[in-house]
């Protein structure tokens, strides 16, 4: 089961009631994920980031409410592959992405860093970079204090991400 945890104006896009129950936990290795709308420019996209590791993926914003699932399973699959992650790893984590449930963002940490990713996408596509791969793909080696190993530590989503798997594969 894969729990996507919608900001105000993600549940709004996709008319999903303001009070959502709780669904409880993702299944997958990565955790649950957070779902936000970024504007660059004139474009609009979707950033989703794993609670987890905080691996992030940018996704086109149209057609949001048939699309979103199928887009983000394609999105990390391409991602954890450039990544270097076994196809088996992959193809685990994918499978439990299915089935999809809504539930509301509340966790700050990773809120408060998606609001960093944000603003690292957008000089990124400034600066004339436009792949989303390629960007989810700067975005994974940046330095993060909220998956540090202890306070004041930095951890990196990529390294985090293929520890997490690699993990589970064994």
């Amino acid at each position: 089961m894969l729990v996507l945890r919608c900001t105000r104006s993600v549940r709004a896009r996709l008319r999903l009631p303001d009070d959502l129950p709780d669904p409880g936990r993702s299944t997958g290795i990565l955790g649950d994920w957070y779902i936000h709308l970024v504007r660059f420019g004139r474009d609009q996209w979707v950033l989703a980031t794993s609670e987890r590791s905080l691996l992030s993926v940018l996704l086109p914003a149209r057609e949001l409410r048939a699309n979103l699932a199928p887009n983000l399973r394609s999105a990390l699959g391409a991602l954890l592959e450039l990544l270097g992650v076994p196809p088996g790893a992959i193809h685990r984590e994918i499978a439990t992405m299915e089935p999809v449930t809504f539930g509301r963002a509340t966790n700050r940490r990773v809120l408060g860093s998606m609001n960093d990713f944000a603003f690292q996408a957008s000089v990124q596509i400034a600066g004339g970079v436009h792949d989303p791969l390629i960007i989810g793909r700067l975005l994974a080696t940046t330095p993060m204090s909220a998956i540090g190993l202890k306070s004041g530590d930095l951890g990196f989503p990529d390294r985090l991400t293929c520890e997490l798997l690699a993990a589970h594969s064994t």
